[in-house]
């Protein structure tokens, strides 16, 4: 009898929490016409090509849609499996690839960067790797045309040499200075420490196992069905092809491409124990200090911010012709990730626009 009552009792639970998942995706679809409404605006007064949104709660995607044209030329729509560029997001990969291996014993946060990179010239103060994934290095980002790079590197090691005899901008540890350039150098210490191509070991190591079927390096020469094209629009003129680039200048950094789809499986995946341990998910998701002990916004690979007590724990990204957001909310099980094909205009943008208009709503803040 009391197996009966237990059982009955754990039944009615379930179906409470079912519930109030169902309610909650009730009130999401609600506020769908106000989404649309608001990305139909956008688009019009920012002259955005395409878009594409979605939305998930509690690791299910409740809303996902693409508006405008992936191709203007052709005018083929931008659908929720399009294909973009996610620039800086690709930092979020990079830093789960390190953090699993420090799981594995293979990496030490704390050690010196030469330890796994060894061609990497030692700088006036060590660099460890710790300090390469929140920021804090002083290794330098882009300058000049850098960005808009049309050649050809055909490993991650020599693209090392755009960068790495430069002097540091300042003492680790002493300022966060944002740097796509030192997570290039992490890819490699990513191969060094697994013995695998960095592009074998996101595949076989992220990729694969969370079942992301439409993310892929961004390369020029490989046959990528549902891809964008990308766009730019200079100040008074109309949109125009973006310039044609090489992204392997910056593969650990910013050269992915992926779906809005895949990237809420992929931000959904954190919520368990399939890409790494929820103490190593929590470790990066935390903000980190610099040596005076002050706080950034950046923990390890990710931005942490709070909006108005709600934690949120995102990466953006910046491409030549399209800009991208990922964003999570853990404690509302919230995701939402947004890609646009223009580099005009930010898609973090319309994901401020988007959690505006949810967080409106009553029951999402309960």
């Amino acid at each position: 009898m009391k197996t009966l009552r237990r059982a009955l009792l754990s039944f009615a639970l379930l179906a409470v929490v079912a519930a109030a998942a169902f309610a909650q995706q009730i009130e999401i679809e609600k506020r769908v016409p106000l989404i649309e409404k608001m990305i139909a605006e956008e688009m019009r007064k920012a002259s955005i090509p395409g878009v594409a949104v979605a939305i998930a709660k509690d690791g299910r995607i409740v809303y996902a849609k693409g508006f405008g044209y992936a191709d203007l030329e052709n005018k083929i729509p931008f659908t929720p499996q399009t294909v973009s560029r996610i620039g800086s997001i690709s930092k979020t990969f990079t830093a789960l690839a390190v953090m699993q291996l420090v799981e594995q014993g293979k990496i030490n946060l704390d050690a010196e960067v030469q330890t796994y990179a060894p061609t990497f010239p030692r700088k006036q103060s060590p660099i460890t790797i710790r300090q390469l994934l929140c920021h804090q290095t002083g290794i330098r980002h882009y300058k000049g045309d850098e960005f808009l790079s049309a050649k050809r590197y055909n490993d991650v090691e020599s693209a090392l040499a755009i960068f790495k005899d430069d002097p540091l901008l300042h003492e680790p540890g002493e300022k966060f200075t944002y740097t796509t350039y030192g997570y290039n150098l992490l890819s490699r210490v990513v191969e060094t420490a697994s013995g695998e191509r960095f592009n074998d070991y996101l595949q076989k190591h992220i990729f694969a196992p969370i079942g992301l079927k439409q993310t892929f390096f961004d390369e020029q020469s490989r046959l990528v069905a549902n891809r964008a094209r990308y766009y730019t629009k200079r100040k008074d003129q109309p949109v125009e092809n973006a310039p044609q680039v090489d992204q392997s200048n910056k593969w650990g950094g910013g050269g992915l491409l992926s779906t809005v789809e895949d990237l809420i499986r992929y931000g959904a995946a954190y919520d368990g124990s399939q890409l790494a341990r929820p103490a190593t998910i929590a470790q990066m998701f935390t903000a980190q200090k610099l040596r005076d002990g002050k706080p950034t916004a950046y923990g390890l690979g990710w931005a942490i911010a709070d909006d108005q007590g709600k934690r949120r724990v995102e990466h953006s990204g910046g491409s030549v012709g399209a800009t991208s957001i990922l964003t999570k909310y853990p404690e509302k099980g919230l995701i939402i990730a947004a890609l646009v094909n223009c580099d005009h205009y930010g898609a973090p943008q319309i994901k401020n626009l988007i959690a505006k208009i949810l967080f409106e709503n009553p029951a999402q803040n309960q």
